[in-house]
């Protein structure tokens, strides 16, 4: 896949992220819709990840690799993130929001308390989704969004 169709997944994930949290969460107020918001933002960086990779691939700046994503993200935190000055808030979100989503598969307990959204491990440890945490994931988002115009040379 090319790195502008990535690009555009991303924005699209992105875009839908923005919607849900924006428009959809006030009218339904479920916080059962801030995972649904996780998993778009994640989505949305992971194909910015991508689009960084097609396109230092196609410059040939970095060698081929597989086609798993766990060694694209090595790949990508190891060689484009110093190349282009990638911030490491992002890289921090981007882990956090894969355990964040790992722990909600593996959840036995999730539960709602006022607004927030609250995950429990086995052994009763908390983990609480707010809105104002995921609007500042949505922010860091956005943030790469704009580094990836930037390294693409995309206006």
């Amino acid at each position: 896949m090319s790195y502008l169709n990535n690009r555009n997944k991303a924005i699209q994930q992105y875009e839908g992220a923005y919607h849900l949290l924006n428009v959809t969460f006030p009218l339904i107020k479920d916080p059962k819709l801030l995972m649904g918001i996780i998993n778009n933002i994640y989505s949305s960086l992971k194909y910015g990840v991508e689009a960084i990779l097609c396109y230092e691939r196609q410059l040939r700046l970095i060698s081929d690799y597989t086609d798993d994503f766990q060694s694209k993200f090595n790949l990508f935190r190891y060689k484009s993130v110093k190349r282009n000055k990638i911030p490491s808030e992002i890289i921090n979100l981007f882990i956090d929001l894969k355990e964040l989503i790992n722990l909600h598969k593996i959840s036995p307990i999730e539960f709602q308390r006022g607004n927030r959204y609250v995950i429990a491990t086995k052994d009763y440890q908390l983990k609480v989704l707010s809105i104002k945490e995921i609007k500042m994931y949505l922010e860091l988002n956005k943030q790469f969004l704009n580094i990836i115009d930037n390294i693409l040379k995309i206006k």
